[in-house]
């Protein structure tokens, strides 16, 4: 799903708002700039993800050896760690565990501070547990999902951020239950890009003794398929399954024909528009039953 002229208005604020913070104005304001040509020499057709990694680069230039979002990132993690031995019990219990653990690891999405101030995130987030137990899948995409899985032999999970790939980590205990000839793979980001999820985090909450783990070969905070890695292509290729986590992953594959179910919290005015579902809202959608999406340009 091609970037369009919203998501350039959002992307300039993000990052003006993040250069901000550091209290420097020329240098932010040298940032904005560097920002704005990034988005000028985008590749026709690529969605705003492909853009992160570009930017991270751009950041580092003024701020060399700084991170934004490292403190984010493990403050996400050991806040959803701690929260596992009160949510594991919940799944395991539940009349149908494999949803539950598909509904806690879609309220992770929350943990999204590309989108939402950190503020914003937790306050959504903490909101969204306690609601999740009363929370539903979409029942004609959740049982295609069954169907499929009765027969698959490889799902590969595209993750999105630190902190949600705990709750995801639910979602692989209840695969591995309930389909042990499952062949489950997990993908992170394959370099450091906002607060996404990388091998680091991975093997931090130990995602890697669950499952193989394997990364997307770039910084870009989606899956863009044209710039994805040689390891995350073989598991496509091979995948019977793939659970697509968070909007970014969606709108870089979005119209790519694979057997993708995507799975999260829709955080953006410009995506609740195109979907015709409310902002803050928790999706659960099949590739196969979408219709044709085309970018907005006029108001929202």
């Amino acid at each position: 799903m091609q970037f369009d002229a919203h998501c350039v208005e959002c992307l300039v604020h993000r990052h003006h708002r993040l250069a901000m913070e550091k209290g420097d104005g020329e240098k932010a304001f040298s940032y904005i700039k560097d920002v704005m040509q990034i988005i000028l020499d985008a590749p026709d057709g690529v969605s705003a993800p492909w853009l992160t990694g570009a930017f991270t680069n751009a950041y580092a230039k003024y701020w060399p050896g700084e991170d934004a979002y490292a403190q984010l990132k493990q403050d996400s993690n050991d806040l959803v760690l701690e929260l596992l031995p009160k949510i594991r019990p919940l799944v395991e219990r539940a009349e149908d565990p494999l949803a539950m653990a598909m509904q806690f690891a879609r309220t992770g999405n929350f943990l999204d501070f590309g989108v939402l101030t950190p503020d914003v995130a937790h306050k959504a987030l903490w909101e969204a547990v306690e609601k999740t137990p009363q929370t539903v899948m979409e029942p004609n995409a959740y049982a295609a999902l069954k169907r499929d899985m009765e027969t698959a032999e490889r799902l590969v999970i595209l993750g999105d951020n630190a902190g949600e790939i705990v709750f995801d980590m639910l979602l692989v205990e209840q695969l591995q239950k309930q389909y042990p000839a499952l062949a489950v793979t997990y993908c992170v980001r394959g370099a450091n890009t906002m607060n996404d999820a990388t091998r680091e985090d991975a093997a931090y909450v130990g995602m890697d003794r669950l499952c193989p783990v394997i990364d997307n070969g770039s910084s870009i905070s989606g899956t863009e398929l044209d710039y994805i890695g040689e390891e995350l292509k073989a598991a496509l290729d091979t995948a019977d399954i793939i659970l697509s986590k968070g909007s970014g992953n969606m709108e870089s594959l979005v119209g790519c024909g694979l057997n993708v179910y995507y799975i999260f919290m829709c955080k953006c005015k410009r995506m609740a528009k195109i979907l015709g579902c409310e902002d803050m809202s928790a999706q659960f959608l099949r590739e196969k039953d979408l219709p044709p999406m085309e970018p907005l340009c006029g108001s929202l």
